[in-house]
């Protein structure tokens, strides 16, 4: 079980380095939904914030705006770095470090705010992930997450469902609002509050779309395809 749980790391690490490029290109998903869960922790000056899943720092800047004790984390060495060259560019404070979400390296009681952003589904072992989350938050402080109910491969996911080629989904991908209360529930965490929230997003022609669809955990799939497909 545990080899599995490495190799499942292993790809998920390799996957995110390879797409680091083309990650959240498009019309701003991330961005958006990033600065929406900053929104919902309230975070404040003086609040210290971890960011599991870091990526190209769609939640670590927004946070970094509120208050200076902001660190985020990635398995993809990657995304580690273009993030750092991106908040030094901004003049911020914030910086991402390698690390495993499921053994936190900090102290007990450290973060009054655990954020992941459409992280949670590439975790192996959500409930020791969530546990370590548990950890390292401050007594009566709080973890926001956000998965994806309809992801933005959706409508290729569909035309490839037509074509008999969906790709199996992730196993803890969670797309059901009573599945996520339920986890967050079963691993400890009191006064679960699940919202729903949706936008359009509008793409400037094909291609953006489709560099958008590379820049994602899909990309595997889609560049295993010929041409003609």
């Amino acid at each position: 079980m545990n080899g599995d749980k490495e190799g499942s790391k292993a790809r998920v690490k390799a996957q995110f380095n390879a797409i680091v490029a083309d990650y959240d290109a498009g019309p701003g998903c991330f961005q958006h939904f990033g600065l929406r869960l900053v929104d919902a922790a309230c975070i404040e000056a003086g609040h210290s914030v971890l960011d599991v899943a870091t990526g190209r720092g769609a939640v670590l800047f927004p946070a970094a705006a509120r208050t200076s004790d902001v660190i985020g984390i990635d398995l993809a060495e990657e995304m580690v770095r273009v993030t750092n060259d991106e908040a030094a560019r901004r003049g911020l404070s914030a910086r991402a470090r390698q690390m495993d979400a499921e053994h936190l390296d900090f102290p007990d009681a450290t973060f009054d705010h655990v954020l992941c952003g459409f992280g949670i589904m590439f975790l192996p072992d959500q409930e020791l992930a969530l546990g370590e989350f548990r950890r390292v938050l401050k007594p009566g402080g709080q973890l926001g997450v956000s998965t994806w109910r309809v992801d933005q491969t959706d409508e290729l996911k569909a035309v490839m469902r037509q074509l008999g080629m969906a790709p199996p989904r992730r196993p803890g991908w969670i797309t059901e609002r009573d599945d996520l209360s339920r986890l967050l529930q079963n691993t400890g965490f009191a006064r679960v509050r699940v919202e729903e929230e949706s936008r359009p997003f509008r793409y400037s022609d094909v291609e953006e779309y489709w560099r958008q669809a590379r820049g994602t955990g899909f990309r595997t799939v889609l560049d295993s395809l010929d041409a003609a497909v």
